[in-house]
């Protein structure tokens, strides 16, 4: 897996979701803690990630918005960036 960094344009509204949807279907909460345990699940579906000051929509400074794929839909939501690091961290380009 290598997570790639991608251009704020990939990042609209029409693909946002504030993570609820997502992570309710696989049985995830969006407590940190339940997001670590299940960094396997999030790394199977995750394609590509920003700096969360680099997005045009819904732009959020620390965090970090990251891309996902699952049943031929991309969508997104923003992850702390401590989250991002615990979860991702050795396979995104820095």
């Amino acid at each position: 897996m290598n997570l790639k960094r991608l251009h704020s344009t990939s990042f609209d509204w029409q693909k946002w979701r504030c993570g609820g949807g997502f992570l309710s279907e696989l049985g995830i909460s969006c407590r940190e803690e339940c997001l670590i345990k299940e960094k396997e699940v999030l790394r199977k579906y995750a394609i590509g990630y920003l700096e969360g000051e680099h997005l045009y929509c819904r732009p959020k400074k620390g965090n970090i918005a990251v891309m996902f794929f699952k049943d031929e839909e991309e969508f997104w939501f923003h992850l702390r960036k401590k989250e991002f690091l615990t979860i991702f961290g050795e396979y995104y380009e820095a």
